[in-house]
This record gives C-alpha cells, structure tokens and sequence, in this order.
C-alpha cells in the first residue's frame, strides 16, 4: 500500500514538473500548430505566349515582377500574405498556398495550380493568403521548394532540392515585408 502511494506522489510530481518547464516559453518559441485560410486568387491578368520568335525570358520579370508580400499582426497572430504574379498556364482550373512549418520553426510556403494541358500560353495571377497561429516575429522562410531530377552532361541523373528563396524574415522592425523575386531563379 505503501509502495502504491510513494508512486502516486512520484507521478504526480513528475507530471506537475513537466507541466511547469513546459510553461517556460521564449517570445520565439513554437506553441501550436499553424494553419491557413482564406486563400484565394485573382483572374488570369493578361496572357503571353511563351513561344514566340520575340520571348525574351527577362521581359516575364519586367512585365510581371514576381513578389512576396507578408504583413504581420501580432494582435490576430497572423501573416496574411500576397504572391504577386504568379505564372501559370492559361487553362489553369484553380492556384493557392500550402504551408508547413518543420520541426526547428522553418516556415514552407508552397505555391501550386491544378492545370489539366500545357499550352502554349503563361497568365500572371496573384494568391491571397492567411498564415494562422503565428507567434514569433521570427522566421527562416522557404518559398516553393521542389525536388527536381537532374541530367548531368554525363546522362547521369541525381536529385537536387531547389527554392525561390530560402532565407531568415523578421518583423521586429517592420510589419510588412516585400520579398522580390524572379521567375528563373533555377
């Protein structure tokens, strides 16, 4: 009997320990999970071919400058965000966001558009977003990471993980951040 009560008030110490050093947080520690909504898109906002005699692939990035834009609002605890001229295909069905946030607090921005052929043609549109639960003013981003398979001169082949931006965000001194970037990266 006695033994039985010694292990009840270990556990219960044990569990109120627990309970204790897991309330101890820094202001960038990772608390919950996040989520997204209210993603969205515009309508297609001109149609280029992308075969023409004439294609420059610089004119792309001056016609359409790709941009990330992320406004932070520590009140809400979220990002709502815009991914600025996003090229697609012109039969394109419907775009969004995915996200995910890894184990060590890298925020995953994932692009994607349900396109059923390729044609000759390429739309700009933009996505609209809503990062929830988001509690760090902190971030390492990665914007549309992808794993291609390359063909080395060789013909050997190897996979290579590639991104549009991979870098550290902070909105300690600003609440909106405007990343631009370009449609060939890769």
């Amino acid at each position: 009997m006695e033994n039985n009560m010694i292990r009840k008030k270990n556990l219960w110490l044990s569990t109120a320990l627990m309970l204790m050093l897991g309330s101890c947080s820094t202001n960038d520690s990772i608390t919950g999970a996040i989520s997204l909504s209210d993603v969205s898109h515009s309508e297609c906002q001109s149609h280029s071919s992308s075969r023409t005699q004439d294609y420059v692939p610089s004119t792309f990035d001056d016609l359409y400058p790709l941009q990330l834009r992320l406004t932070y609002n520590e009140a809400d605890e979220t990002i709502t965000g815009e991914y600025i001229n996003y090229l697609i295909s012109c039969d394109y069905k419907d775009a969004g966001m995915n996200v995910e946030q890894d184990a060590d607090g890298t925020l995953i921005l994932n692009p994607w558009n349900e396109s059923p052929n390729l044609v000759d043609c390429l739309c700009p549109v933009n996505i609209y977003f809503t990062i929830r639960n988001v509690n760090r003013e902190n971030y390492h981003l990665v914007l549309n990471r992808r794993t291609v398979n390359i063909i080395g001169p060789d013909g050997s082949k190897h996979l290579e993980t590639q991104t549009d931006y991979d870098n550290n965000i902070s909105f300690k001194k600003q609440s909106v951040i405007t990343i631009n970037l370009s449609h060939y990266n890769n």
